[in-house]
């Protein structure tokens, strides 16, 4: 582990803190509580809060790909993503199915501040939810996609990515989170 590495990220967390006094971070109770769903009208003001924060914390870190409401305080089942430049709200998801084909990638959390881990994933999953205009939408995902989803659906169901960690994996980040990639299980 680099001591340098260390503390710039340490900085960089504190800097977080100070400037998103809404997140929680783990140890935080709402983080390991099941949400309630929301209705359209709630999940569609709740996304647009969610996507307006996580765009300003990449102005800030350059990083995050998507942000649950549980992480900003609010007990209800919505996540957003952000993925090449488009943002995506999902209201009361359900994953349906997933593939027995597994993955690993090293997981950053915004809930977990300078902590990440190994997890193994399944690389393809169905989700069902409703869209920022109340439709119902179900779609296969796979891929880093597939993972980003389960890792902000988790959040849903109270579990943390560090929850999942493989066996002696947790640690300080160290290197560039964005050169990360999937590895095969």
């Amino acid at each position: 582990m680099n001591r340098i590495q260390v503390i710039k990220r340490t900085k960089l967390f504190l800097e977080i803190a100070e400037k998103f006094p809404d997140f929680r971070y783990l140890g935080d109770s709402i983080l390991r509580k099941k949400t309630k769903p929301a209705t359209i009208k709630e999940g569609i003001k709740i996304g647009k809060r969610l996507v307006s924060i996580l765009i300003e914390y990449r102005k800030t870190t350059g990083i995050g790909r998507g942000l649950a409401a549980p992480q900003i305080n609010i007990p209800k089942s919505v996540f957003v993503t952000y993925l090449d430049n488009e943002v995506q709200i999902y209201i009361n998801p359900k994953i349906i199915s997933k593939s027995k084909k597994l993955n690993y990638f090293r997981e950053l959390c915004l809930s977990c501040g300078t902590m990440w881990a190994d997890i193994k994933r399944p690389d393809t999953i169905s989700m069902q939810w409703k869209d920022k205009t109340g439709k119902t939408q179900i779609r296969e995902f796979s891929g880093f996609v597939a993972r980003l989803i389960q890792h902000e659906y988790d959040h849903l169901l109270g579990i943390s990515n560090l929850d999942e960690a493989e066996a002696k994996t947790i640690e300080f980040v160290t290197s560039d989170p964005l050169q990360e990639k999937l590895r095969p299980a």
